[in-house]
């Protein structure tokens, strides 16, 4: 079981000084408490407001159970081998509740195995949308049956999310954060 553990570029895309974020962000900006990937956001400008709201609404979904979106991050993460979404969302997936042995097995070099049931198929459906770019008919049929229309629709839209994501930060290779950072944080915001 081998985890995203550093980039292996030497090139990467520099954070945005301060100011410059704070002219983004605004007044409410505080370097010592903004993570990188928030700062990194904050570079792009006008993109800000859709990313920084999708993570706003990522996190604030309404009958989406922490634990299933930090498996969702955690799983995106090792099959996209993003260090910085992993280093992150270890600790924030054990400040939402889940378990070392949960958190290990989205780690899983092949299929989740061994965890609750619906972790597994949150794992499934994780990995089958970032390596074939859809769901088979039968774990699509296992999610609707599970947690039906609405919150499968919200399932497929955050691991399409975290991807983009993983591709963003792996793209610019955000820094990675300390775990004192994150502290008991359970979202990035």
């Amino acid at each position: 079981m081998n985890y995203p553990a550093s980039y292996t570029s030497t090139v990467s895309v520099p954070l945005p000084d301060d100011d410059a974020i704070r002219s983004v962000v605004g007044d409410t900006y505080d370097p010592g408490t903004a993570l990188n990937v928030i700062k990194m956001f904050a570079g792009t400008g006008d993109l800000y407001p859709a990313l920084i709201g999708m993570v706003n609404a990522i996190f604030a979904t309404k009958d989406i159970d922490a634990k299933h979106r930090e498996m969702i991050i955690l799983r995106a993460a090792k099959v996209l081998d993003t260090p910085y979404e992993w280093r992150a969302n270890t600790t924030m997936a054990g400040n939402a509740g889940l378990s070392h042995a949960e958190i290990s097995a989205a780690a899983s070099d092949g299929l989740v195995t061994g965890i609750d049931p619906e972790y597994v198929l949150i794992c499934r459906a994780t990995d089958e949308l970032s390596q074939a770019h859809t769901l088979t008919d039968e774990t699509l049929t296992a999610l609707l049956d599970t947690f039906g229309a609405a919150t499968t629709r919200r399932y497929v839209a955050m691991i399409a999310w975290f991807n983009l994501l993983s591709l963003f930060l792996n793209g610019t290779r955000v820094p990675l954060e300390t775990t004192d950072k994150i502290g008991s944080r359970t979202s990035p915001i």
